[in-house]
């Protein structure tokens, strides 16, 4: 399972990369997920509105991880040990970490932040399936 950063789907946009041959043997196999932080930051961002409706429809399919009160949580948690080492980060990159945590999921992103956090597998690609 893997669970792709803004930082990707902000990068592929201004790249014009076609999302559908790069994702589609992950969301066939429902192995990419997402959570509403991240469809928050990529959305915002989105000037056309036929380009921010096909997209929301995109992450519509994906696997969703819920952010309920348990992921804020261990956000909180996270985030404080964090500060403790000396690792300030922004809270959205926390709670990204954590709802990958909480599927196992690793997370594909070009932000340094999330080689910070403990236990959790980072790509700067998506890997290959399989």
């Amino acid at each position: 399972m893997i669970l792709i950063d803004s930082t990707i789907y902000i990068d592929w946009f201004r790249r014009r990369v076609e999302l559908q041959p790069v994702l589609e043997p992950w969301v066939r196999a429902r192995a990419v997920a997402s959570c509403g932080v991240i469809r928050a930051e990529v959305l915002r961002g989105i000037l056309h509105p036929l380009q921010k409706e096909r997209l929301s429809a995109f992450f519509d399919v994906l696997e969703e991880v819920p952010t309920e009160s348990r992921v804020w949580r261990e956000s909180a948690e996270l985030a404080w040990e964090l500060d403790r080492k000396g690792s300030v980060l922004p809270l959205t990159d926390v709670v990204i970490a954590t709802c990958a945590r909480s599927v196992g999921a690793a997370v594909v992103t070009l932000d340094g932040h999330f080689s910070k956090i403990p236990g959790l597998k980072v790509f700067a690609a998506v890997p290959p399936l399989g």
